[in-house]
């Protein structure tokens, strides 16, 4: 059984709160870590790697905002054969095998706009190549920016409506 956590991370330039992370990861014994809103600039992705999960996946962009990444432990039996980085740093989508069985992973960071057209966007591109055989297991981490219930999720001020 593989163990699998999704986090929005808020920022993760600081070394003291990578160090947070990774403990709590360690705690989590998480195989497979989806990371929304990273904040990485050029190199901080590779800092992040450590002895516990030595393969990161980081999709960045340029102005330090947003940002995706997916950390593989080092015990995970994933093996990644193809990759999509979003050069807005919104998602990743690996394409591999997990125990030889076949694998998708995606994790989506949304905007906080428009987010069914850009979801519909980027599962096309999930769900593209219909070839494979078996059918893949996919495996989704994601921040999708949406409300279920705008009553319960937002907070109506006095005289003012609360947005759909």
């Amino acid at each position: 059984m593989v163990r699998c956590a999704t986090l929005n991370v808020k920022g993760l330039n600081s070394n003291a709160k990578r160090r947070l992370l990774l403990l709590e990861l360690k705690s989590l014994k998480a195989d497979i870590v989806f990371l929304q809103e990273t904040h990485f600039d050029g190199n901080s992705s590779f800092r992040f790697a450590s002895h516990l999960y030595p393969t990161v996946y980081s999709a960045i962009h340029n102005r330090r905002r947003v940002g995706v990444a997916v950390l593989i432990a080092a015990r995970c039996p994933l093996r990644v054969e193809s990759s999509i980085m979003d050069p807005q740093g919104r998602y990743i989508i690996l394409r591999g095998h997990l125990s030889d069985k076949p694998i998708i992973l995606c994790n989506i960071y949304a905007p906080n706009t428009s987010q069914i057209p850009f979801l519909t966007r980027v599962l096309r591109k999930v769900f593209v190549d219909d070839s494979c055989s078996p059918i893949p297991m996919v495996l989704l981490g994601r921040d999708f920016n949406a409300i279920f219930s705008g009553s319960m999720d937002r907070l109506a001020l006095p005289g003012k409506p609360i947005h759909s």
